[in-house]
């Protein structure tokens, strides 16, 4: 991703600041940790906060202080936030069940209570809020003038809106905040992504997926929005970060195909397997996994057109190919990409 900014009004920004420290929440996540050494590389002295200690294959970069605390805990935030000139809220969980007590909570207290600690000590802060916080189901293109989800919206979506609000709530008594929104999440390296996990499956030779879609992003890309946001956004100002629309059997033939294997060849229509999704629910409930419920069916049969024009013009987000996406992250899980070199480019 470029930035619009010149390296000399970096510097000159930097010299006039000198180094700062920012605290990152949920920053042992998938974006977590690709935003920590991105903002580290970028001159923050970072300060990383998670509810439990990062283990060995999710430790963060050394020049990284970690806290561990949760940010539903009052006196671990202030603590967390103490000395700190700006925070980065990513700390949220993603659901795709009907109930789930849990991540609503996480999701509409926790952005409340950064946002709050964060006016309180007058500094900066960008919330990491989702497309899933708008109206993914509004004619036409999605913009950051699309209306928050409403009731009618999946559990996850209306989560998201709530905590956009509590922020939006905190800038109205001077909060300086900035939102970004990215969309569907992919790339290296996995850690329990789902859209992740099936593009790797279809590498490793499966063959069946259902029909829909979304707009897909690069973690990296997110994370160079998000780093270019803390400095160069605009207060009050919320972003879209999005990349481009695939079929997720598009995603899925990707792999396929760089990992050297034929194309995916079957994709059952939404209109034939949604009606099984309560079911899906159920059973899914038992086995501890979320991807085929009425949530996940819907998010691909919204198939959201994405304008990412706002962070182009005012951040210089660029984000990468698709195709270099899906081969970056089938490198990353030791995936041979060889057969398909030709289609990841450069």
């Amino acid at each position: 991703m470029r930035l619009r900014a010149t390296g000399v009004q970096m510097l000159l920004l930097r010299n006039n600041w000198g180094m700062k420290r920012v605290l990152v929440t949920g920053g042992g996540g998938y974006l977590g940790s690709n935003l920590l050494p991105r903002l580290a590389a970028a001159d923050w002295k970072v300060r990383a906060m998670g509810p439990y200690p990062p283990g060995p294959d999710a430790a963060p970069p050394v020049d990284v202080e970690w806290v561990t605390g949760s940010v539903l805990d009052e006196t671990s935030l202030a603590e967390a936030m103490a000395d700190c000139d700006a925070v980065v809220h990513l700390a949220a969980r993603i659901t795709l069940w009907r109930r789930d007590p849990a991540a609503w909570r996480l999701n509409t207290r926790g952005p409340a209570l950064v946002a709050a600690e964060a006016r309180r000590r007058g500094i900066r802060m960008v919330h990491c809020s989702s497309i899933h916080a708008l109206d993914c189901s509004a004619d036409g293109t999605i913009t950051e003038a699309t209306p928050l989800a409403g009731v009618e919206r999946p559990l996850y979506d209306r989560s998201k809106a709530v905590g956009q609000r509590a922020v939006l709530a905190e800038v109205a008594k001077g909060l300086d905040a900035v939102i970004c929104l990215p969309t569907g999440i992919i790339g290296p390296i996995d850690r329990g992504s789902r859209v992740n996990g099936l593009i790797l499956a279809a590498a490793r030779g499966r063959k069946v997926t259902v029909a829909g879609g979304f707009d897909w992003v690069d973690v990296r890309d997110v994370a160079a929005g998000i780093t270019v946001a803390l400095d160069w956004g605009r207060a009050g100002r919320s972003y879209l970060l999005s990349g481009a629309r695939a079929q997720i059997s598009t995603l899925m033939s990707l792999g396929a195909i760089l990992a050297g294997r034929p194309p995916l060849r079957l994709a059952f229509p939404l209109e034939w397997v949604r009606p099984l999704a309560p079911l899906g629910e159920v059973v899914g409930s038992r086995l501890g996994t979320d991807v085929f419920t009425p949530a996940a069916l819907g998010a691909l049969a919204d198939s959201p057109t994405v304008s990412n024009r706002r962070a182009r013009e005012e951040l210089g987000f660029l984000p990468r190919p698709l195709a270099m996406t899906v081969r970056d992250l089938l490198v990353s899980a030791e995936i041979d990409v060889s057969a398909g070199v030709g289609v990841g480019g450069r």
